[in-house]
């Protein structure tokens, strides 16, 4: 890069930016873009729009917008090209896309919105310090008009749908199509693929593993293919709350393999970014490689042949389904307090994922208000009571008939996941008939004993691939979501393998049953008892010895990398 385009990208604005930042603080899931990935962003998306204008071919084309020497045939081609960025911010995006298109003779007409005032004040003036040609106004990306554009760029919220508002979630779906269970980036992700022959976006990896986010890439493969998934193995994309993408979509191109970095983006050098853009099967650096899922193991079944695997009961109102007992028939709620239930009235439950404590020991601290048959009297006043409340109300509760009956007629699941994957992460067997939060995933296992099962889930090699798949979309926490069709797709040995493993596995049950798992993942791997799992489970699935140590610090490089991520959020959250 030279030094002008250096400065162009990192102008003397740069506390407006910082302020609006501090200002802003995560609001509406805000995490502005770094300038050194602004920058790569843009220049991937601009060399793919140069191209389809008659341009240089895209390795050309961000050769030069990386350098910054010159290119005739590249200005002509970026020359009044229209750029949105639907979520703008403080502007990183749209001053970067000026100042590399003006080191080769190109102004663009640039395009801004954001629901925060503030950030629409501060990227206009930021523009404004380069001259740019910039209409930026306030509106809500989900229900705005857009304005028509050749490029959108953007880096949309981070929002589950648990943080959204019901009649937004409702807008958003009615809107781009997508269930109302999808994250809000999924939600203008679909918008934006719809609006412009060529977007580049900053998106959550986990959208790749979301069951919600589904119809987002059958849109994508549909119309085109993403020329760019670009992260770093060592820091995501950026030290944001999610691990994220870098992504470039094209209309009408085919889907290149996803990228990952050794190093954090910013220390890749220009020749190693243009080797991304080089046509397919070109040699690349060796600080990048493919990233591509993981392939199954070649003797492995997904789970989903030998075990059912449902969704952890959702009550609608913890608060005042979950009760905590007092003893002599008395339980308290978080919402209304004590109350006196008859024993048939509540269900024993599993909620935190810390109370359980081995593979087959569980401490649970809560009964589940669910009355097995009629309600007793007593339950008829609590049930009064709710409704008092408003509870019946709720949206999941107002959707069952009747309102307080949760999950009618499901019974305990013999077998037990986490639905979130942090550092310790096991299988659970259930023979204490507990209930689940949906905090777990309850599984049924088919001709298979479930405690067989539990240890083979609780194996290396079959965590490590429900790891690939579960997806980080908990800010600082270094927790990862576990979809239910990843956990369904995991592999697993076959029944027949399983069989002629049974007799050593049951060895080993006595010694891990009632270990206790912490956090210290390093030292849960080197007990004797998880080594030897990990080499019967794997050797079934068709691994090597080789195989199955390369996964099992694949695992621990995993588990450190969300662990590291983490105490860069906060860190940089701490730094506002």
């Amino acid at each position: 890069m030279t030094a002008g385009s250096r400065h162009l990208l990192a102008p003397d604005d740069s506390e407006l930016e910082r302020r609006c930042a501090v200002a802003l603080a995560g609001q509406r899931g805000a995490f502005f873009t770094p300038a050194p990935e602004a920058r790569l962003l843009v220049a991937f998306s601009l060399a793919q729009l140069s191209a389809r204008r008659g341009g240089p071919a895209p390795a050309a084309a961000l050769a030069a917008l990386l350098s910054g020497r010159p290119s005739k045939a590249l200005g002509r081609a970026l020359d009044g090209t229209r750029v949105l960025d639907p979520t703008c911010g403080a502007g990183a995006l749209l001053v970067a896309a000026e100042a590399l298109a003006r080191l080769h003779g190109a102004r663009l007409r640039l395009f801004g919105l954001d629901v925060a005032p503030l950030a629409v004040r501060t990227a206009t003036a930021r523009l404004a310090a380069i001259d740019a040609t910039a209409t930026l106004r306030r509106a809500d990306a989900v229900t705005a008009r857009w304005p028509a554009a050749d490029l959108v760029i953007g880096n949309p919220p981070f929002l589950r749908h648990e943080s959204l508002p019901a009649a937004q979630k409702a807008r958003a779906a009615r809107r781009s199509g997508l269930p109302r269970q999808a994250d809000l980036s999924a939600h203008l992700a679909a918008l934006a693929l719809r609006h412009a022959p060529v977007v580049g976006l900053v998106l959550p990896r986990a959208l790749g593993t979301s069951r919600s986010a589904a119809p987002l890439w059958a849109l994508a493969a549909a119309g085109g293919g993403f020329t760019l998934r670009l992260r770093s193995g060592a820091a995501g994309s950026f030290a944001a709350s999610v691990d994220t993408w870098l992504t470039c979509w094209v209309e009408g191109a085919t889907d290149r393999p996803p990228v990952e970095a050794d190093v954090p983006l910013d220390a890749l050098t220009d020749a190693e970014l243009v080797a991304v853009a080089a046509p397919p099967g070109a040699p690349g650096p060796a600080r990048l490689r493919h990233s591509a899922d993981s392939a199954a193991p070649p003797a492995s079944v997904a789970l989903s042949t030998i075990c059912a695997v449902r969704f952890g009961m959702k009550t609608g109102c913890n608060e005042y389904f979950h009760l905590a007992p007092l003893g002599g028939g008395r339980y308290r709620s978080a919402l209304l307090g004590e109350v006196a239930l008859e024993p048939g009235d509540v269900a024993p439950l599993l909620f935190s994922l810390k109370e359980a404590r081995a593979p087959e020991r569980c401490e649970p601290s809560r009964l589940l208000f669910r009355p097995a048959g009629a309600p007793s009297r007593a339950a008829l006043a609590w049930i009064a009571r709710g409704e008092e409340a408003g509870v019946h109300r709720r949206p999941t509760c107002a959707g069952r008939t009747p309102w307080w009956r949760v999950a009618p007629g499901r019974e305990p699941a013999p077998l037990l996941y986490p639905a979130k994957l942090g550092a310790r992460a096991f299988a659970v067997v259930n023979e204490a008939a507990l209930l689940e939060d949906k905090k777990w995933h309850a599984l049924f296992p088919i001709d298979v004993e479930p405690w067989l099962l539990s240890l083979v889930l609780s194996a290396t090699p079959v965590r490590l691939a429900v790891d690939e798949g579960a997806r980080q979309l908990t800010g600082a926490q270094a927790i990862a979501d576990v979809d239910c069709r990843v956990l369904a797709a995991a592999p697993v040995p076959s029944r027949q393998a399983l069989a002629e493993i049974a007799r050593p596995l049951a060895a080993l049950r006595g010694l891990l049953a009632g270990d206790e798992v912490t956090t210290d993942l390093a030292a849960m791997l080197a007990r004797p008892a998880q080594r030897e799992l990990d080499r019967l489970v794997g050797g079934a699935m068709g691994l090597t010895l080789r195989d199955v140590e390369r996964r099992r610090a694949a695992l621990r490089a995993r588990v450190a990398a969300r662990l590291g991520h983490g105490a860069a959020v906060r860190a940089r959250v701490a730094a506002r």
